[in-house]
């Protein structure tokens, strides 16, 4: 890892906003929405729209997939947050967010990629989150990334939180399914760890073992950029 990975990024001044959302507009409309109201109630201590990432601050220019980048600060109660919260956020905001995680003294940026839907160009795909490390609130931060539009901004502030790299000329979109999948196979790396650990039968650890074989070659194809056949 090099030194600026993992860093936050510091937000440009003349992009500060400042808005601070009220929560019941995240959960207001949503049908049976009692449990999404009381993740909000339970962890959110207050919701700010902080900055706007557009093009008149930063003289970048918009793209026909990015026209602006919302920066979301969520200051939270105890060291929990439900990712139903950040979706519920994400769906409110029509545009691609970097929410900012405050908790005491630390905070973390985390993000969905956000793109318009292919069916309905009113509508939004939002795909799994890819979070940063924590940091301490005072840490020094880095400057934006280089961009030559706001398309390529977002996909540089995305990419910085996918512990991932991309391969060569791989799209946004691609590195991030690809993470998504290499999530899940993780999770089901996981699973059957703990599964051989309490496994008494002989036949069915051997099992077990070369399921969890499987799944960990996958993983290393996908991480150095194999296909994988459904």
């Amino acid at each position: 890892m090099n030194d600026e990975e993992g860093k936050l990024f510091a937000w440009p001044q003349q992009t500060h906003y400042g808005k601070i959302i009220n929560k019941e507009r995240f959960y207001a409309g949503v049908t049976n929405n009692r449990k999404l109201k009381q993740l909000f109630t339970e962890q959110v201590k207050r919701v700010a729209w902080k900055y706007k990432l557009g093009t008149t601050k930063l003289n970048l220019p918009a793209t026909a997939d990015v026209l602006e980048i919302e920066i979301i600060q969520i200051d939270v109660n105890g060291n929990e947050l439900d990712q139903a919260v950040l979706l519920a956020i994400d769906k409110m905001i029509p545009n691609p967010t970097i929410h900012e995680i405050h908790c005491g003294s630390r905070v973390k940026q985390t993000a969905a990629y956000k793109r318009a839907s292919e069916a309905d160009s009113k509508a939004w795909v939002i795909s799994h989150y890819a979070t940063g490390p924590w940091q301490p609130t005072d840490a020094v931060r880095r400057p934006l990334p280089q961009s030559l539009n706001l398309s390529m901004l977002y996909a540089s502030l995305l990419r910085s939180m996918i512990d991932l790299p991309a391969l060569d000329g791989e799209s946004l979109r691609a590195h991030v399914e690809r993470h998504g999948e290499i999530l899940a196979l993780r999770r089901d790396a996981e699973r059957l760890a703990k599964k051989i650990s309490t496994e008494k039968q002989f036949n069915r650890r051997v099992e077990l073992n070369s399921r969890l074989r499987e799944v960990n070659q996958t993983i290393s194809r996908l991480t150095d950029g194999g296909s994988v056949e459904h």
